[in-house]
């Protein structure tokens, strides 16, 4: 936040404050200035009518006018209201102030004194309202226009009477200043509440409650909470506290008993802090109980460890399901092994499929996603080789030295996908490039595969796509996704 000015340094936090000052300050008060202005103008118009003073009923009918369009315009549009409310009200003060000037001479000095009362209030509350910079404005434009006023209506006015007058409008904007100031601290202070309350559940990963016990309604409120799923329940708070066990007692009950003892620390606004065992649905979870009295009791409790003995057998699980992969994989390379060499020899349709099928079973349920660099010639020619039969042509242009970091195991999927429209005695061309990015061209396809595998390659793999008559060219990422599995990739594993 700026010294002097007290704008914030932020200018997103800044507009959230004007924004935020307009809806809950400056558009209220300029509302009921306005309706309240209004009804006063139009009383003292029809009473300058009936006396015949006709150009004190202009001058208020004017003002009104203004006043009441100046508040439908804003109220009608919301961009205007944001931009303008600040500058609406200081026009409203200065209008309270012609009005001022206008029946000033009419009244007598009790009159007048009960009157400069009420105007001064009006002033105070529109200066306080706007924004610093066009509350200061207004503060030295009425000090400046009072004694203006005062030096053309009385002889009298002493040294003493300039001084004091320039000493409290001094003093006014210095109380302007700091009122702007806490009241942009009070709202920073919230902004960053709701900050935290939103990075909260993004930093810790765990299971969490942020809670209070809410007297009126005689219930435990929930704050804040992240995956609740965990607690497998519709109320996980109330479900936790009541059917978890701590020491042969309930968690709940085990809560009251901690703050009744720590009731009476004075010294810090933390009452305990503790790590316990927690036992809750046949499960031992290590978790920490912390109470905190901010003006309330707030309670958090977080799970910072499952079941060891779980948390081991999940590990030996997940060991030997990829023992079971690694053996898998190693005899699908050597059956595709065995049927390239036969197939070397005679050529077989439903070996090539089977070949094919094996290949793909291997690469979609590989669990290795990252960036490997890529020699996009020597992957083609291996692709193609696969797929070779004795009635199709597939023709590579590609350069020895082009090379691109990608997914791998994603990018061959890819290709397969696309070798798979091949039809027989069909010419098929690819070509790749690589300027700025790498390209893929394929000439000779007839259409691209339709299956929801290729469309999650395209997503992973390629930022841009061209399709023509001629042609298809796919642009690939320079840094590809690596946020989905293949739906085989799931069944795979439940079948090991």
């Amino acid at each position: 936040m700026n010294k002097y000015c007290t704008r914030f340094k932020d200018p997103v936090m800044e507009k959230q404050y004007i924004n935020h000052k307009v809806k809950v300050i400056q558009f209220p008060i300029l509302t009921y200035l306005s309706y309240g202005g209004t009804i006063l103008l139009f009383a003292n118009s029809i009473a300058n009518l009936i006396n015949s003073d006709y150009k004190n009923a202009l001058i208020k009918g004017a003002v009104m006018i203004y006043i009441l369009l100046q508040y439908i315009i804003l109220r009608r549009n919301e961009s205007f209201r944001m931009n303008y409310c600040n500058l609406a009200l200081m026009m409203t003060n200065f209008s309270s102030l012609a009005f001022e000037i206008s029946i000033y001479p009419l009244y007598d000095y009790y009159d007048g004194y009960l009157l400069g009362s009420n105007q001064m209030l009006v002033h105070t509350i529109c200066m306080f309202a706007c924004n610093l910079e066009l509350g200061i404005f207004s503060n030295i434009a009425l000090t400046i226009v009072r004694i203006i006023l005062v030096i053309e209506n009385s002889d009298n006015l002493t040294v003493q009477q300039y001084f004091y007058s320039i000493i409290m409008s001094l003093s006014f904007m210095v109380i302007q200043y700091q009122l702007e100031k806490q009241y942009r601290q009070s709202f920073y202070l919230q902004f960053k509440d709701n900050s935290w309350e939103i990075l909260i559940p993004l930093l810790l990963k765990k299971p969490f409650f942020i809670f209070t016990f809410n007297k009126n309604t005689n219930m435990y409120q929930t704050i804040m909470s992240a995956q609740t799923e965990f607690f497998n329940s519709e109320k996980p708070l109330t479900t936790f506290l009541f059917k978890s066990k701590v020491k042969q007692q309930t968690l709940e009950k085990y809560l009251i008993k901690k703050t009744h003892i720590n009731a009476g620390r004075k010294q810090s606004p933390c009452l305990f802090n503790h790590q316990l065992v927690i036992e809750y649905q046949t499960k031992k979870l290590q978790a920490s109980l912390v109470c905190c009295r901010y003006e309330q009791l707030i309670y958090a409790i977080i799970i910072d460890s499952e079941d060891p003995l779980l948390n081991q057998s999940n590990i030996k699980l997940h060991q030997s399901l990829q023992h079971f992969r690694n053996i898998l994989n190693t005899q699908l390379m050597q059956i595709n092994k065995v049927l390239g060499l036969y197939l070397q020899e005679t050529f077989s349709p439903l070996l090539r499929d089977l070949r094919i099928s094996l290949f793909e079973v291997y690469y979609k349920q590989l669990s290795n996603q990252k960036l490997q660099l890529v020699k996009m010639k020597k992957l083609l020619l291996k692709c193609t080789k696969i797929f070779e039969t004795p009635y199709t042509k597939i023709k590579i242009d590609c350069g020895e030295d082009i090379r691109f970091a990608t997914i791998k195991s994603t990018l061959i999927i890819f290709i397969f996908e696309i070798l798979k429209q091949v039809e027989k005695n069909q010419q098929v061309f690819i070509f790749v490039n690589q300027k700025t990015t790498t390209t893929l061209l394929i000439y000779g396809l007839k259409q691209l595969p339709q299956t929801g595998q290729f469309q999650k390659c395209l997503q992973t793999l390629i930022d841009k796509s061209n399709i023509t008559t001629q042609y298809f060219s796919f642009e690939f990422l320079k840094s590809p996704s690596s946020h989905f599995h293949f739906e085989t990739h799931n069944k795979y594993q439940q079948l090991i």
